[in-house]
């Protein structure tokens, strides 16, 4: 039997039927999603309807045609939607995303002497330093794992591929982070909850969460302190979560289509957070995501998410917290073009092929998997299983002389490792393989897991394997 290859599915969200959105009245909102029709210019007529209910448009999205919209009310946005001016309005919603805790329990820091670091090194692969000689590799068992170690010594580590990262802002002063990030390229989409017109942006260079930093630097970095899958590509920061991991919709919308409309390669949204079926609104949510997953893919971007940290089993929507059939994961489960990276990890370092524990799972929703981390043994000599990131400056005190890294387990950690990896087999592959091909060469060169066949109900495709990828015959 053939083997099919998809990151997750090929099924079309939900959307909803205008009818029933017209049906459930509009909830009061921070502001307003609105259709304003086809892309391309707002008509003067829509802009004037806007203004009568008291609206201001905050933002457009012309690929999209669609308007951020502050200002209204609930009953003014009611009215709106029925005047018949526009095609459609949704609530913008504000949804928690980062879901990662990092911990200072084990932060280590670089040692080593920093005088002519990354600033000054050229960006190639015979000028970058080896990343085995990275001070801490030798606790970076998810490198190893995934064989990105022999890829090194084989590829060009990436060079010349760029990958966006959708998160909470990166300390690009951070010594291994230092000259990876694009800063004429990077911008943001976060703005704070008090922020009540959405004028002044969160800077993408601020990272209070940590979690963009830490991200990144499983991507590329220096191989000062610790290697990274791809230390050759070009990073840039594309912030859409505010200081508390949380974004909202339009935000995460306008990240995508922005990396799309700026050259990305892949795309890294190591974001948590479910829509609900139930809800026409979310429902909606989830077409609009979907449509700019589809532009960016028509513009040569492969996409990988996070598959989440609930330990869903995704192929009967439960998990150890309940039911989750009425959700729908909003970048992973369900959505075409994109592939959805499951976390794995040891305990007591043994057994590295494990799945963590709160990985979500199962091949309905999860496409592959990549070493996140377990976190089972919250003991001291449990932190081995965790992996090992940068730490922004901002996060603990511990951290601020920007030479710090420490642990961290989840899905949102094993994703930038197979957008890395999908950076290095574009980088190495003679004619650049375009988002179709190269998901498929990321899945058909995951290594089956002992025990398992693939696809596997629970692993899928298996665990990612960066050598076989490059190496992949269908990947060259």
């Amino acid at each position: 039997m053939a083997m099919q290859v998809a990151a997750c599915s090929d099924k079309m969200p939900l959307a909803p039927v205008d009818k029933q959105l017209a049906k459930v009245p509009l909830p009061p909102a921070h502001s307003y999603i609105v259709q304003v029709g086809t892309a391309g210019q707002i008509p003067e007529t829509v802009q004037q309807a806007i203004r009568n209910a008291g609206g201001r448009i905050a933002r457009v999205q012309p690929d999209m045609g669609l308007a951020l919209v502050t200002g209204l009310t609930a009953d003014a946005a009611n009215k709106l939607r029925t005047s018949g001016a526009i095609a459609m309005i949704l609530p913008n919603v504000r949804r928690q995303y980062v879901r990662e805790r990092l911990s200072n329990a084990r932060v280590v820091r670089f040692t080593g002497r920093t005088t002519a670091h990354a600033a000054a090194r050229t960006v190639t692969a015979l000028a970058n330093p080896d990343p085995r000689t990275a001070q801490f590799f030798s606790d970076q068992w998810n490198m190893t794992t995934i064989r990105a170690d022999s890829a090194w010594r084989s590829t060009t580590q990436g060079a010349g591929v760029t990958v966006f990262i959708l998160d909470t802002g990166v300390d690009t002063l951070h010594i291994d982070l230092v000259g990876k990030v694009d800063g004429s390229l990077s911008t943001s989409f976060a703005f704070a909850p008090n922020d009540t017109v959405d004028t002044l942006p969160l800077p993408f260079g601020h990272d209070v969460v940590g979690h963009g930093t830490f991200v990144s630097s499983l991507i590329a970095t220096n191989s000062l302190g610790i290697a990274a899958v791809a230390p050759q590509s070009r990073l840039v920061m594309v912030r859409v979560l505010d200081d508390q991991g949380s974004g909202d919709d339009f935000a995460v919308i306008s990240g995508i289509l922005y990396a799309a409309d700026h050259g990305a390669d892949v795309i890294n949204v190591s974001l948590g957070g479910y829509l609900s079926r139930s809800n026409p609104f979310d429902l909606a949510v989830s077409d609009l995501i979907q449509r700019s997953v589809d532009y960016a893919t028509a513009r040569g971007a492969l996409i990988v998410a996070a598959a989440g940290n609930e330990k869903l089993n995704t192929n009967t929507a439960t998990s150890p917290k309940g039911s989750y059939a009425d959700s729908t994961h909003v970048l992973a489960g369900g959505m075409r073009h994109v592939i959805s990276v499951g976390a794995t990890g040891p305990i007591d370092l043994k057994k590295f092929d494990t799945i963590a524990e709160y990985s979500n799972f199962g091949k309905a929703d999860v496409a592959v998997f990549a070493p996140g981390g377990n976190d089972v043994d919250t003991t001291q000599a449990g932190l081995s299983d965790l992996v090992l990131g940068a730490c922004s400056a901002l996060v603990f005190p511990e951290c601020a002389a920007e030479n710090a890294y420490l642990s961290g387990a989840g899905t949102s950690f094993s994703a930038p490792l197979v957008a890395a990896e999908a950076a290095v087999i574009k980088a190495h592959a003679a004619a650049k393989p375009t988002p179709t091909a190269l998901e498929s060469c990321v899945l058909k060169s995951a290594d089956v897991v002992a025990g398992t066949s693939r696809p596997d109900i629970n692993y899928n495709f298996g665990r990612i394997d960066v050598l076989a990828g490059a190496l992949h015959s269908s990947c060259k």
